[in-house]
């Protein structure tokens, strides 16, 4: 199956992955920015405002919480 350009363009490059894994704080910047919106989307919880209506909100505990699990995988990982 024949990728779409759309989803190639969304990959991240092997080489800012190794750099990644190799330390540089650049690329694993860059790798924890393109997880940035699925991280916010696990770390989204349902709160109540004071009218009882339910509204989304990002739990920033939860979000930081799973942004160092990523960092720590990137770097404990292993390309070999």
């Amino acid at each position: 199956m024949i990728k779409s350009a759309c989803t190639r363009a969304s990959l991240i490059p092997y080489p800012v992955i190794a750099a990644a894994v190799g330390g540089n704080p650049e690329a694993v910047s860059r790798v924890v920015r393109h997880y940035s919106g699925y991280i916010a989307a696990l770390s989204t919880r349902t709160s109540y405002g004071p009218d009882g209506y339910p509204r989304p909100q990002v739990d920033e505990d939860l979000r930081g919480r799973l942004e160092a699990k990523l960092i720590i995988s990137i770097l404990d990982f292993d390309l070999s």
